[in-house]
């Protein structure tokens, strides 16, 4: 068994991601996959379209074996603290082999080059990063200039300036290197790999050839909502899936939608929004005047944005807001090496053998029916009660046409899915 992980939002899985799971099987000679899944709300500071079985449901009709649950306190949070949680939970089952993702450069060596030296920090490096802020350059270029003038003495890329700085400023390119960061700290014996992004940028909102990203899907979707506008994009399995969902009067969610439940929080909480993460630096000063001022989240977003804070920076912030996700606790999940779970979201048959081969590999918790977790293990509970909390908050939108269907808690009443081998 070779066991490949892939660090998914599947938001939602579209011929983009099939591409990927193909190609990282072949190039990782994989013969199973597992598919690390943040749940109901992102790494951008949104909440997903669909809830998280859905989505992990199309992610195995697709083809992916096991899909398991990242957890809350990481999914939301930057490259850094999401790539420390993703490959800290993979790498918690023993049982991981190789992950591989998606990058503009498509080239493993020269982002594992970067990343050593990043987690290694020289002398040399460190002198050459401290002369550039003293220039008064910000972070990201001063880190960019130190690391291509070290790259240049030492001879250990073939690489330009120019190039350099791109490869450091591409979305994709930049979890990359946080993934294998996180693998060399944790001296991980998870081998990466990646594959080039092909055909659609990250951000584009084109849907123009059989592969676009995610991000013109969710447009489409909220601008019209008409499915068949999206029928040679995703898979027939994601397609049936979303349709069924909306034809259910599961309707995609979206970020507006809490708006005034925000408001709400933000103003119960407004002389002690600080105490969330990454509301510091008087940013609490300028939300609390903007929340007076606007009448719609795009309003509130735009009011805040500043050069200091780009728009995902904000979004997040808003979303630690929305979740009560304090400073503290994200600063104990970021010193959690071992994270001390996985929440079995969706499975096939391979599926069952990889969780047959986390238990006889390692003793984290495996979770399949909440109900039946005795939560005494003070950070599983800690990450546990975020997850619960996502969801609770998500499903007061989610479950807004179909409140005959919720019962309460649904974490404790829906079991992971399980998809049969064709």
């Amino acid at each position: 068994m070779k066991v490949l992980g892939l660090i998914v939002e599947y938001n939602p899985f579209h011929n983009g991601h099939m591409h990927h799971l193909l190609e990282s099987k072949k190039k990782s000679d994989s013969t199973h996959t597992v598919a690390i899944m943040s749940g109901h709300f992102l790494q951008r500071g949104e909440p997903a379209l669909f809830d998280k079985w859905t989505r992990a449901r199309a992610a195995v009709e697709a083809g992916v074996d096991l899909v398991i649950e990242l957890p809350t306190l990481f999914a939301t949070q930057s490259a850094e603290f999401f790539s420390h949680g993703a490959i800290s939970t993979l790498n918690s089952t023993n049982s991981i082999d190789s992950i591989c993702f998606g990058s503009e450069i498509g080239d493993v060596d020269i982002l594992y080059q970067i990343s050593q030296i990043l987690v290694d920090e020289p002398e040399e490096f460190k002198q050459y990063l401290k002369y550039y802020l003293s220039e008064g350059l910000l972070f990201p270029l001063a880190r960019s200039k130190a690391l291509f003038k070290y790259i240049s003495n030492n001879k250990i890329l073939n690489i330009t300036e120019n190039s350099l700085y791109e490869v450091l400023n591409s979305s994709n390119n930049i979890l990359g290197i946080e993934y294998i960061k996180s693998i060399i700290k944790l001296k991980s014996s998870i081998k990466p790999y990646t594959i080039k992004r092909i055909k659609s940028e990250y951000n584009s909102t084109d849907i123009n050839s059989s592969i676009c990203s995610a991000t013109a899907i969710r447009q489409s979707l909220k601008s019209n909502k008409n499915l068949k506008d999206l029928i040679n994009v995703v898979p027939n399995t994601t397609y049936s899936i979303m349709k069924s969902q909306i034809e259910n009067n599961f309707d995609p969610v979206f970020d507006e939608q809490f708006y005034n439940i925000l408001i709400g929080s933000i103003l119960r909480e407004e002389k002690n929004i600080n105490k969330y993460f990454d509301v510091n630096e008087g940013i609490e000063n300028r939300i609390i005047d903007s929340i007076m001022k606007t009448s719609s989240l795009d309003e509130l977003l735009m009011s805040i944005k500043s050069k200091r804070y780009t728009m995902t920076k904000i979004k997040r912030i808003l979303t630690n807001i929305l979740l009560s996700i304090k400073k503290e606790d994200v600063v104990k999940a970021k010193n959690t090496n071992n994270i001390p779970y996985i929440r079995i979201l969706s499975f096939n048959d391979k599926g069952r053998e990889i969780i047959r081969n986390i238990k006889k590999n390692s003793d984290v918790t495996i979770i399949n029916k909440l109900s039946s977790v005795n939560v005494k293990d003070e950070d599983l509970k800690l990450f546990l009660n975020y997850d619960i909390k996502s969801t609770n908050m998500y499903n007061l939108m989610y479950y807004k046409n179909r409140k005959d269907k919720i019962k309460g808690y649904m974490d404790y009443y829906i079991s992971p899915i399980y998809v049969k081998n064709t």
